[in-house]
């Protein structure tokens, strides 16, 4: 079997003396395993160019009877975002990112909301690679449009408890996916017993809130509303701001997976 796709390499690994595997996500065919053969050799340039994280382009595989894996005949780059790759900030977000696209991805299996997610991802190294916008913001919508995909958009229109839409401090319900103002927040304490910023028991439940300002929660409705291309077309004004929004766009779809990655360990060593 022969197909053609355009695709984004989200994973390289080297396997045997010379060969290689990719990783791909595409739009029509979703998550695909391909066998590079001497894709580790100097003499295959045409291998090492397509074949590299962060590579968007086209691909040519086949795939024998009964065989496990595509292979790849050919292929052609579209983007190359190494630009990312000069730091290692940026390199170590990006291989976070694509392991989380990788992980939403079924294998051999093109819906709606992977074509959706591939371009989500491609606009994302583009903003790593073309532009100055701190990583933990980047990092931050990506997650929340993510956990959006997944069909756990959280409901942030206003406070569950007594419905005010724009509360000056308020806090995100990890676990139950709404928006809780301070002052309900304070009634809940009160009901329920003192709760810990990040974790807590209540009524046997495990239960995570993450603390919101007003210009945190306006940033979180933007960038689950705003439109593909335009997602990054906002800033916040403090880093402490960015790094409450970063925060609590990472607890939520870390809880929401029910998984931490290697890789969003690596992030943070180097972030740190």
């Amino acid at each position: 079997m022969l197909i053609t796709v355009n695709g984004l390499v989200t994973r390289s690994y080297q396997t045997g003396n010379h060969d290689r595997v990719i990783h791909l996500i595409t739009e029509e065919n979703g998550r695909l395993a391909v066998m590079v053969k001497g894709g580790t050799s100097l003499r295959s340039r045409e291998a090492a160019s397509v074949t590299q994280p962060f590579t968007y382009g086209n691909y040519e595989l086949y795939r024998g009877k009964g065989g496990d894996l595509y292979w790849l005949r050919s292929g052609s780059v579209t983007r190359h975002f190494f630009d990312v790759t000069v730091d290692l900030s940026r390199t170590a977000l990006a291989a976070y990112l694509c392991d989380v696209a990788t992980e939403l991805t079924d294998e051999e299996s093109g819906i709606p909301e992977t074509a959706t997610l591939l371009r989500m991802l491609l606009n994302t190294l583009h903003a790593l690679a073309e532009t100055d916008k701190p990583c933990e913001l980047i990092k931050g919508v990506f997650e929340l449009r993510a956990a959006a995909l997944m069909g756990y958009q959280p409901n942030l229109t206003a406070c569950y408890r007594c419905g005010d839409g724009y509360p000056a401090n308020a806090y995100l319900d990890v676990m139950n996916g709404r928006l809780v103002c301070a002052d309900c927040q304070t009634a809940l304490n009160r009901l329920h017993g003192r709760v810990q910023e990040a974790q807590a028991v209540e009524m046997g439940e495990r239960r995570i809130i993450c603390p919101l300002t007003a210009a945190t929660l306006a940033a979180m409705r933007y960038a689950l509303t705003a439109p593909d291309r335009k997602i990054f077309s906002f800033s916040l004004a403090t880093d402490e701001e960015i790094h409450i929004f970063a925060r609590a766009a990472e607890t939520y779809l870390l809880n929401q997976l029910e998984q931490d990655f290697d890789t969003l360990k690596f992030y943070r060593s180097v972030a740190d």
